[in-house]
């Protein structure tokens, strides 16, 4: 072998025995290092798996998941309190530790475990009853969000398969909805109108489709090697710190959006307070007009019943956090608002008016999280994202974390309705 390629040859063992002794180092702290093992989990691990009842389960190896897939620290042997939920309790757009759960737990000192996750809803919480009620909790919270709970729970039981005892009995509301869904699956459209109002901001000409099977090398290095995936995480660290940083670099990123995608997205701007609203995409979840929409209801709130009897057979408290929408919150600030604004806030009204009734009417024991979110706009503090994101920012989960934890502090609402402050259960202020 001539001494040139001898020494190329050299240089890339060497180089190959240094990265196998990384990988090797590298594998041992994550090992011993859940916060290792997380900075080197790759770019490419998905939130969730599969599962057979409930279509999607959060992935235990995804970053900051427990061992069971859930949004905490780790699974406790015991725990005071559960959260159930979708989204705005797991705390999707925040940090881990600003999700009203885990701001929950700081405030009382109790442990609160979460069991939230986007795209569920209250008959999700249902199957997940057993698996919440073994950690032998003496509060159970579900936290209702009808901006896309109705579609959800109407998803599950109808075209997941699952717990369709919950489905309606009149046969013209069957009949209703068959053709509906026969004309146009409502799945399509809500997930169509989603994509439209999330899909990231890009030039035209820039604008590209990335999967994971768009580089097969890469995925599978990101897959199976810790050092390719350290510096992927470093390089994506740098690219974020060139994204808008200043309040007006990502109110000008925000609009950019907006004006981008007119049909789904209006822009909200007064002398305090600036956002983009997504009525459209509210609309399609919310439209009790829609036979859907008003069979996902019904079966969202014979799940929290049933919850509710569950609960009182083990003797746990259980109560459900109302939580409105950003649109619900923004309402009364917006003084000339547009057509789909005002019929997805109206919708909305309606929706509470009728959740609240239900509950009342069969003792179950709620609050409203929508006056302590309107307080804080009414004290200068923005609790939502400037940008399409309907989730509260940290400051809407800290509104929410002080009202449960104010509320868990007092006797069942039952006990204290005379006495009961205006956002709890048997009050008709929060919704006009």
């Amino acid at each position: 072998m001539k001494p040139k390629k001898r020494q190329v040859l050299f240089v890339v063992v060497f180089i190959l025995l240094i990265i196998g002794f990384l990988e090797i180092t590298l594998g041992l702290l994550a090992f011993v290092s859940p916060r290792v093992n997380v900075l080197l989990t790759s770019p490419h691990t998905p939130p969730f798996v599969g599962d057979n009842r409930l279509e999607r389960r959060p992935n235990p190896a995804y970053p900051g998941h427990d061992r069971q897939g859930f949004r905490n620290l780790a699974v406790p042997a015991k725990a005071d309190t559960i959260a159930l939920g979708d989204s705005q309790t797991y705390g999707t757009g925040v940090n881990p530790a600003d999700a009203w759960p885990r701001q929950l737990e700081s405030l009382t000192g109790k442990v609160v475990y979460s069991m939230a996750f986007g795209g569920y809803g209250p008959t999700h919480s249902l199957v997940l009853w057993d698996e919440a009620v073994a950690l032998s909790p003496t509060t159970v919270i579900e936290a209702f969000y009808i901006g896309n709970d109705l579609f959800d729970s109407f998803n599950h039981v109808y075209n997941n398969e699952q717990l369709s005892e919950l489905k309606t009995s009149d046969p013209r509301l069957q009949a209703s909805v068959r053709e509906a869904e026969r004309s146009a699956p409502i799945a399509q459209r809500a997930s169509l109108m989603f994509h439209i109002s999330t899909q990231p901001v890009a030039d035209a000409k820039e604008a590209t489709t990335v999967t994971r099977d768009s580089f097969p090398l890469r995925t599978l290095l990101s897959e199976h090697s810790r050092v390719y995936s350290l510096f992927m995480k470093a390089y994506e660290r740098a690219r974020m710190t060139k994204q808008p940083n200043t309040p007006q670099e990502k109110w000008e990123k925000a609009k950019a959006f907006a004006n981008a995608n007119p049909a789904s997205c209006e822009v909200f701007s007064d002398e305090q307070f600036k956002t983009i609203f997504t009525s459209a995409y509210r609309l399609v979840a919310l439209d009790l007009d829609d036979p859907r929409i008003a069979e996902g209801l019904q079966i969202s709130l014979k799940a929290i019943q049933r919850m509710h009897e569950l609960a009182a057979l083990k003797g746990i408290r259980f109560f459900v956090a109302l939580i409105p929408t950003k649109e619900a919150v923004f309402r009364q600030l917006w003084q000339n608002p547009s057509a789909s604004f005002r019929r997805s806030t109206e919708n909305e009204e309606r929706v509470w008016r009728l959740t609240k009734e239900f509950l009342e009417r069969n003792g179950i024991e709620y609050l409203d999280a929508l006056p302590a979110l309107r307080e804080q706009l009414m004290a200068g503090v923005q609790p939502y994202q400037v940008s399409h994101d309907g989730h509260p920012n940290e400051h809407g989960h800290a509104a929410i974390a002080k009202l449960v934890a104010a509320h868990l502090a007092s006797p069942k609402a039952s006990q204290v309705e005379q006495d009961a402050p205006p956002n709890v259960r048997m009050s008709k202020s929060g919704h006009e």
